[in-house]
């Protein structure tokens, strides 16, 4: 899978972490610098090049994820 240029990103998309290895969501730009959040609210930036479009199996992992961790929030 091709990485996308800094003009295909945007905020909210889907977006593979090849530096750290896991998926997450784009919640904002700092130069060349992409700011992700993980549904835990685990926050790191990274440079775009490290970027690629998550698959459908990786977005499938974030909702997933999601639950678990609302779940876990409601103490069941």
């Amino acid at each position: 899978m091709s990485r996308p240029g800094p003009g295909e990103l945007r905020i909210g998309m889907a977006v593979f972490d090849r530096h750290y290895d896991m998926p997450a969501e784009i919640s904002g730009f700092a130069g060349p610098m992409v700011l992700l959040t993980r549904p835990t609210g685990l926050r790191w930036q990274v440079h775009h090049i490290s970027l690629r479009p998550a698959t459908p199996y990786e977005k499938r992992q974030l909702l997933a994820l999601a639950q678990l961790h609302r779940t876990r929030l409601k103490g069941r």
